[in-house]
């Protein structure tokens, strides 16, 4: 896609692989809106903080109303996660991993509807989890299979769209650490990427003319596909 004087919309922008797209999308020459509920550390020079909890519809809501422009791309990546099989989860995190990693990706589509351009691209910030279908992560497993799921019943309001997904593998972000051991973690970093390297992947998807960035457990490898 053409970046230049284009419009970005990303959740999650605050921190991890969202915070290091949207520095990419600037240096592209993209005006970015990121909504989160938090600011980040070090603000981005040319993105637009907006605060949201995205699996709240009023303040999701007031914020896209302060989007005036059409908007080029959509990365619905703020995320959640919460570990456990389905006899081990308890309510409250089920809930929480499900307003904000799925209810949060409807409401963005919802709000965003009108002022998704035509043509506009839209990229789920999504995970190995939902294509392995693991059962220890269940809530989050489930969220993200029902946001493959929201792209499908959103393409058929808005055919046009340019609908994208990146199935991320281990990347070093406090998402990923929920819930392990200081001896999980480790073991685990020796194959996690950083976020930078993470959103050098979406750059690729984002620029060329597939679908999905898939990553290969086996290889430990990323494919665009």
């Amino acid at each position: 896609m053409e970046f230049k004087n284009k419009v970005a919309v990303i959740t999650g922008a605050s921190r991890g692989i969202g915070y290091a797209i949207s520095k990419r999308l600037v240096v592209e020459g993209m005006k970015v809106y990121c909504l989160s509920r938090t600011k980040p550390a070090e603000l981005v020079d040319g993105v637009i903080y907006l605060y949201a909890d995205v699996s709240k519809e009023k303040l999701v809501a007031e914020a896209v109303a302060r989007i005036v422009e059409p908007v080029d791309l959509l990365i619905n990546n703020a995320g959640v996660m919460r570990r456990g099989k389905y006899w081990e989860m308890d309510e409250e995190k089920f809930d929480l991993v499900m307003s904000v990693d799925m209810k949060g990706p409807w409401l963005m589509f919802k709000y965003l509807r009108d002022k998704l351009a035509k043509g506009a691209m839209t990229l789920q910030s999504n995970s190995k989890n939902s294509v392995q279908m693991k059962e220890n992560t269940f809530a989050y497993t489930l969220a993200k299979l029902a946001d493959l799921d929201i792209d499908k019943l959103v393409a058929k309001d808005r055919p046009d769209l340019d609908m994208r997904v990146a199935h991320f593998g281990p990347v070093d972000t406090l998402l990923e650490w929920t819930d392990y051991s200081e001896v999980e973690k480790a073991e685990k970093m020796k194959i996690a990427i950083q976020p930078d390297a993470a959103a050098d992947w979406a750059m690729k998807l984002i620029r060329s003319d597939q679908k999905s960035l898939v990553y290969e457990v086996e290889s430990q490898t990323y494919l665009l596909v």
